[in-house]
């Protein structure tokens, strides 16, 4: 690059320089050694313009106003403009508005020491999306070696850039099956291990028991407490190891009402409301399945964790954002201390309330699902005062199934 930079600088001069050694050495050079000289010089200049104009780097001039004097076909290409409607134009307007800061700090630093060229990476719109390229920044001079333009040589990084998110999606997507691993472990080291040896230390003791249906008894509340574990063990690796999950276009309002009628049973206060602040007709593109689970996990746990203070209200909403369909749900019970239990929130087995009846699952699981859906949920509450979750819904590259009932 620094080669192509001085070549061009070298070609902008050659004609200047020429002049004035023909007119310096008149006497010493013949008309037919003029000649031939100019000729040679067009000729090595025309080859390297044909590089130029060819080649697979972007290569453009701006006066000191930053305003365009030369644009090569490769990069008009690129960007899909005519070379002659942006002479004049300003540079910034063919860069993204978050990348200008970087631009002129880069600019700043050419005139400042223009005898070195600067490096910058600049983002740029073109017709298929952004184009991320890298910029080689180099002042001009005139005869009088003061500043004219300013020279800029760049190429297309958006592979490279595109693989470099790909590998940090993929730290985070190891990082994440980490933290699962460390759940696992400690269901099996804790859950699993403490229901055993309880079960194995009532057998040992079992002959001291007067009374034989106590001991089973106790054999029994264990063992259905180990099923449990078990079972929520396999839910979710289950979950995490569908790869490939039915989608369907459901009615987020038929779906949320006929959830809450399933469960009325639950429902411990005559006085609880719930609003629906969004068109009845929306529809979302998701697994029936995991959302019936979402929904009944927040509604239970709304129920679960209501105040006593007050009656229940339940507030839910839906909307657009970027490729998702955004869902709310707000109550207004007890709340969480997200300075104390933020990190710990969507943790397994995590609980925050006193409640007799917390598993500490719900959350977790509803986080697993979205994410299995490539979503994601974010959370806000205050202590006594209320929570809302979002639940962020992914509708790209997704495929519908035409029949909702074998997903259920």
């Amino acid at each position: 690059m620094n080669y192509l930079v001085a070549r061009l600088i070298l070609i902008q001069w050659t004609f200047k320089g020429l002049s004035s050694f023909i007119n310096m050495n008149k006497k010493e050079l013949s008309d037919t050694a003029q000649q031939r000289l100019i000729e040679q010089t067009r000729k090595d200049d025309a080859y390297f313009r044909s590089i130029i104009e060819n080649n697979s780097f972007y290569i453009i001039k701006t006066d000191l106003e930053g305003r365009y004097t030369y644009l090569n076909p490769f990069f008009c290409k690129m960007l899909d403009l005519q070379a002659e409607e942006w002479l004049g134009k300003e540079s910034l307007s063919l860069i993204m508005p978050v990348d200008h800061a970087a631009c002129i700090e880069t600019v700043e630093k050419c005139f400042a020491d223009p005898q070195n060229s600067f490096w910058v990476m600049l983002r740029k719109p073109t017709p298929n999306g952004v184009l991320h390229t890298q910029w080689e920044f180099k002042v001009l001079k005139d005869e009088n070696d003061a500043p004219c333009e300013l020279l800029c040589i760049g190429h297309d990084i958006t592979p490279l850039i595109l693989k470099q998110e790909q590998l940090l999606s993929l730290v985070d997507v190891a990082a994440e099956q980490n933290k699962r691993l460390v759940n696992f472990t400690y269901i099996i080291s804790h859950n699993v291990r403490s229901h055993v040896a309880n079960i194995i230390g009532i057998l040992n003791i079992s002959e001291d028991f007067e009374d034989s249906k106590m001991a089973l008894g106790m054999i029994h509340d264990s063992t259905l407490s180990l099923d449990e574990t078990l079972n929520n063990l396999n839910e979710i690796i289950s979950i995490q190891a569908n790869t490939s999950l039915p989608v369907a276009a459901l009615n987020v309002f038929d779906e949320i009402y006929r959830i809450f009628q399933s469960i009325q049973a639950l429902n411990s206060g005559p006085d609880t409301t719930i609003s629906y602040q969004f068109d009845p007709s929306q529809v979302v593109n998701i697994n029936p399945a995991y959302f019936e689970s979402i929904i009944l996990n927040l509604i239970t746990n709304a129920f679960k964790y209501k105040s006593t203070e007050r009656s229940l209200e339940i507030e839910l909403n839906l909307y657009d954002e970027e490729k998702y369909k955004v869902l709310t749900f707000k109550d207004n019970g007890l709340g969480i201390d997200l300075g104390r239990y933020k990190d710990q929130l969507f943790g397994l087995y995590k609980t925050f309330h006193r409640n007799k009846d917390a598993r500490g699952l719900g959350l977790y699981l509803i986080k697993t699902q979205i994410e299995a859906m490539k979503g994601k949920i974010e959370v806000e509450s205050e202590v006594n005062v209320g929570t809302t979750f979002y639940i962020y819904f992914n509708q790209s590259d997704i495929s519908i199934v035409s029949d909702t009932n074998n997903n259920l």
